[in-house]
């Protein structure tokens, strides 16, 4: 039996509400609440979906948008700045942005990690992306002090391939930079149960913490959380937004060495193999 190697971590969310095109007040305030997460000792940091640019719904329909976003290559100057303010704030920062490579007329709808020693770690584009961006085609996981981050964005949660993919890979935790919202504010609670109830299976079903960073929203309080993966009763919330723009602040611990989607694999390694082969007919 492997022996346990158990980690203790504070981890962050932030619900901030990005101004649509203000890329360097977003960064601005950005680093604000970086300064306050290194006040409370947070050492893993989630940022929204997008939180460089904001979000319009109205020009993620259509690529003739594409010129709309304000984006940058991943790394560049943008990545630049936030690996200095994690090496400032001795802390891992997981932050949002529109991704525009060099040369080149296509966008991403990107997460990147930077790290206190290690400058800038790696990026997940967002799979399952809206008609003006393209799909990203990778699930890498990044290396921490605190062990293996996996990152999914947004709707990505609602793919379990996705998240088990990250898990298999030797995923520690999960962080979905996120941004969902209704405008008219009405019936949130209700609306929001087929999101709720994806995230709590995606850390369910792999058996980690999930740190969720939704933007915020002028009308309302929006849901940013951080989840825990127990199995029974209901959703275990170890931090919830109570505020429109937020900090959520919790501690966690986890076992390094344990796996819980190798251990349902290895459990049964025929359905693990059929699901390769009908994937393999695609």
């Amino acid at each position: 039996m492997t022996k346990k190697k158990l980690v203790k971590v504070r981890v962050g969310a932030v619900q901030m509400i990005s101004t649509p095109g203000d890329v360097k007040g977003n960064i601005e305030k950005a680093f604000i609440f970086c300064d306050k997460a290194a006040r409370r000792g947070v050492k893993i940091l989630c940022f929204p979906e997008c939180a460089s640019t904001g979000w319009d719904r109205r020009w993620t329909r259509d690529k003739a948008f594409r010129r709309k976003f304000y984006g940058e290559p991943v790394p560049g100057p943008m990545v630049d700045l936030f690996s200095a303010k994690a090496a400032e704030t001795d802390m891992y920062i997981i932050f949002g942005m529109v991704e525009r490579p060099l040369r080149s007329q296509k966008i991403y709808n990107t997460a990147f990690i930077t790290g206190p020693k290690e400058g800038y770690i790696g990026k997940q584009r967002k799979v399952y992306s809206e008609p003006v961006f393209e799909n990203g085609t990778e699930a890498d996981v990044f290396q921490t002090r605190y062990g293996k981050i996996g990152i999914f964005i947004c709707r990505d949660q609602r793919s379990p391939e996705v998240s088990r993919l990250l898990a298999l890979k030797g995923a520690n935790l999960f962080c979905q930079p996120t941004y969902y919202s209704h405008s008219d504010g009405k019936d949130i609670k209700r609306r929001y149960v087929g999101k709720c109830v994806s995230q709590r299976s995606r850390a369910m079903e792999n058996g980690l913490h999930l740190v969720i960073a939704n933007g915020g929203c002028p009308e309302y309080v929006n849901n940013s959380r951080i989840i825990g993966p127990d199995w029974q009763g209901p959703e275990p919330v170890l931090a919830r937004a109570m505020r429109k723009e937020q900090l959520l602040v919790a501690e966690i611990e986890y076992d390094l060495n344990f796996s819980k989607a190798r251990q349902w694999a290895a459990q049964a390694p025929w359905l693990y193999r059929e699901l390769g082969r009908e994937f393999l007919k695609l």
